[in-house]
């Protein structure tokens, strides 16, 4: 009698433990699944917000006359890309703003990040931003406007099933176009010597 009492405290023991280990199971199940839906959703989110392109520098200075001149600079920085394959593969696109004074060389149809000539191109970087480089000739004041567009794709980090949850909660996907954002050059010759007025006294 005492022993099968041994085994039936045994037996509610063992019974006990397993029912502890099923709830925490259980338990980080369901913590599991709701960091991965709050993740998607924040990712999707992500997904559903427009495109931007930010230019911090609105007015660049260039100085015509500088024999070591690479060129004006102007930074782009697209906002709201998700993915690595976004940042490879966004375009960027310049042209001159209308009413503007036209710069000479301009290319027709204005600079993309895949065309350009010597004097003016788009060169995007490894982070996903993009440098517009104008080698200016003549003196004035040149108002551009500038947008991106990239195809949205989903990270390809994420397993299969993942994303194929992550594509439910986004919908189509679909190429999304930046609103244009203007920025200007202004050239001037700083650089020689100048003029200085000459007094004659008699």
């Amino acid at each position: 009698m005492k022993k099968n009492m041994v085994y039936f405290v045994l037996y509610v023991v063992l019974i006990t433990e397993l029912l502890i280990v099923i709830t925490e199971r259980d338990e980080l199940e369901e913590k599991e699944h709701s960091v991965r839906d709050k993740m998607l959703n924040s990712l999707a989110d992500s997904y559903k917000r427009p495109v931007l392109l930010a230019i911090p520098n609105r007015r660049t200075d260039y100085d015509v006359g500088a024999k070591e001149n690479g060129g004006a600079i102007v930074v782009m920085t697209p906002v709201g890309l998700v993915s690595d394959e976004e940042k490879k593969e966004v375009e960027f696109y310049v042209d001159v703003a209308p009413g503007s004074k036209t710069p000479s060389d301009w290319p027709s149809g204005g600079v993309t990040s895949k065309n350009g000539n010597g004097v003016y191109k788009l060169i995007k970087t490894d982070d996903g931003n993009a440098q517009f480089l104008a080698k200016l000739s003549s003196e004035g004041e040149y108002s551009f406007r500038a947008y991106c567009k990239v195809e949205r794709k989903l990270p390809s980090y994420l397993p299969d099933f993942l994303l194929a949850d992550l594509a439910k909660r986004v919908g189509e996907q679909k190429v999304s176009t930046s609103p244009k954002e203007a920025f200007q050059i202004v050239a001037k010759r700083q650089g020689g010597v100048k003029k200085q007025g000459v007094e004659f006294l008699f």
